[in-house]
């Protein structure tokens, strides 16, 4: 009896420790997920766009999800990404969509104002570097200085696992940051 009290009691133990310790998706995510019928409105007057030299995109724009059965409403900041990857010497498109929620999108505007704007004509010395980088729940950016150069990168994640194979990349659009400051303003 006393093995049995033990054993439920580890297991117990288990189950709550991986529930605390799993990185979740955004609410944005779940919340559709779990919606039967959605309904998406995007507003695409208030964007922010980045292009890679190969033609990929990464845009930033308000959206409001609609659980139309129970007409419950939830505004967020979606992601869209579209970039190229090769298999067998092939190029592919990988499109995906992610959401930083707006709780988020406070850390974002404070990350960007207090990091990246302030460094953005940055040097650094010979063989030194610096990045800057903050985690949202679904995607990790990343602002890259060395020497002269400087690179935004943007990872998606799924669960909290980063998928380090379908990424953006770009240093000829990093003058654009403070037009995607001024968007994420304008939805808080």
């Amino acid at each position: 009896m006393e093995i049995k009290k033990l054993l439920f009691t580890f297991l117990l133990l288990s189950l709550v420790t991986k529930n605390y310790s799993q990185k979740t998706n955004s609410e944005t995510r779940k919340f559709i997920d779990n919606a039967e019928i959605t309904q998406i409105n995007k507003d695409w007057n208030v964007k922010a766009e980045f292009k890679s030299g190969l033609g990929e995109v990464v845009a930033f724009f308000p959206v409001e999800a609609i659980d139309l059965k129970s007409n419950n409403k939830i505004k967020s900041l979606q992601m869209d990404m579209t970039v190229l990857y090769q298999i067998a010497g092939r190029n592919f498109n990988y499109f995906k969509s992610s959401w930083i929620d707006l709780n988020e999108v406070d850390e974002f505007i404070l990350f960007i104002e207090q990091y990246v704007v302030p460094n953005l004509k940055d040097k650094t010395e010979r063989k030194q570097s610096t990045t800057y980088i903050f985690n949202s729940r679904e995607i990790t950016f990343s602002f890259y200085i060395e020497k002269n150069s400087r690179r935004i990168s943007i990872y998606l994640k799924d669960n909290g696992s980063t998928d380090n194979e379908h990424y953006f990349w770009t240093e000829s659009q990093v003058s654009k940051i403070p037009e995607l400051l001024t968007m994420l303003k304008e939805i808080k």
